[in-house]
């Protein structure tokens, strides 16, 4: 088969937010990532929400995810938010929950107006010549 002629599957985070079972399948992944119950949670870690699980758990990819940013804004913010409260209230280590947050959620330093591009700066005539 042409990949151009492939039949493209639905987008289940899209088909989701239309029917109104995202908040629904978001808590299902979440109760997913849990360690069985009467397990000793020093013994055994859960496993730590976030948006790249949540897409395996739905069988689809970042992009459909991206979709759903640009669709139905209002929806993804609120997955965001989940998975976000829940990294920030797991028992995993500090350095692995920082990192999470500042690759998908824009935690960290904020950049200066400085570092806001890259632009070079061109004289026409020598500054140095102008006597200082």
């Amino acid at each position: 088969m042409k990949p151009n002629t492939r039949k493209t599957e639905p987008n289940a985070v899209i088909r989701a937010a239309t029917d109104g079972s995202l908040s629904r399948k978001l808590k299902k992944y979440l109760r997913s990532c849990r360690p069985p119950d009467g397990t000793d949670p020093k013994k055994e870690l859960a496993r730590m929400p976030n948006l790249a699980g949540f897409c395996g758990f739905l069988k689809c990819g970042s992009s459909a995810m991206e979709e759903l940013r640009r669709d139905f804004p209002a929806q993804y913010d609120y997955v965001c938010a989940v998975l976000e409260d829940e990294a920030l209230n797991s028992s995993r280590s500090p350095a692995v929950i920082n990192t999470y947050l500042k690759e998908k959620f824009g935690y960290g330093e904020k950049s200066t107006p400085h570092d806001a591009g890259n632009f070079r700066l061109v004289f026409e005539h020598d500054i140095t010549e102008d006597g200082a």
